[in-house]
């Protein structure tokens, strides 16, 4: 984690800011029949160009490509669209992600009935795939606000954050570098939108 800015909110006190940013899971490339591969940079532009080679520097073209998906070796994975593992959590866990969307849904009486029997004033944990591009997942939380259900998807882990800042802050001092610019402050303009 790095500081990004300090704020002052007038009569309460001053803050460093570090942003919580979550790592999207990444997974090995490699050949239909789980064999490693390398991606080299052909040539940097928009987009870059790759090209990729193996152990013994055979080179492959993005069609051969695979990727080691939890031991599965596939090309792409279609987004959720069924969920059959979930778990019932307290509500307040959709609270921990560090990144979020917020989605309202829409469902039939009947659902709603079921949902408000087996699930009650907690929450639906599970795992969704949003898109069928790329092999990014997200932590997703089905819950009611307002009595309406709602949708939470996010990355991150926000306990597990402020557990490896006070980790980093007791480990090593941070060292401020000095930069000298002529600036505005923002709260000094006055801004009409």
């Amino acid at each position: 984690m790095r500081k990004t800015q300090t704020i002052e909110v007038i009569g309460v006190g001053s803050f460093d800011i570090y942003p919580v940013k979550a790592q999207e899971q990444n997974f090995k490339e490699v050949l239909q029949n789980g064999s490693p591969l390398k991606k080299v940079l052909v040539k940097q532009g928009i987009p870059n160009e790759y090209k990729w080679v193996d152990g013994n520097k055979k080179e492959y073209h993005k069609e051969e490509v695979f990727y080691n998906v939890f031991d599965n070796y596939t090309q792409g994975i279609v987004r959720t669209e069924k969920v059959k593992r979930f778990d019932i959590v307290d509500k307040s866990e959709v609270y921990n992600l560090s990144e979020s969307s917020i989605s309202v849904l829409n469902c039939d009486d009947t659902t709603k009935e079921i949902f408000n029997e087996k699930v009650k004033d907690s929450a639906v944990k599970f795992n969704l795939k949003k898109s069928s591009n790329g092999f990014s997942w997200k932590k997703a939380y089905i819950f009611k606000k307002n009595g309406e259900l709602v949708m939470i998807s996010g990355l991150g882990d926000i306990n597990k954050a402020i557990t490896e800042f006070k980790e980093n802050k007791k480990s090593k001092e941070e060292i401020d570098v000095i930069v000298q610019k002529v600036e505005l402050k923002a709260d000094d303009l006055e801004v009409t939108l």
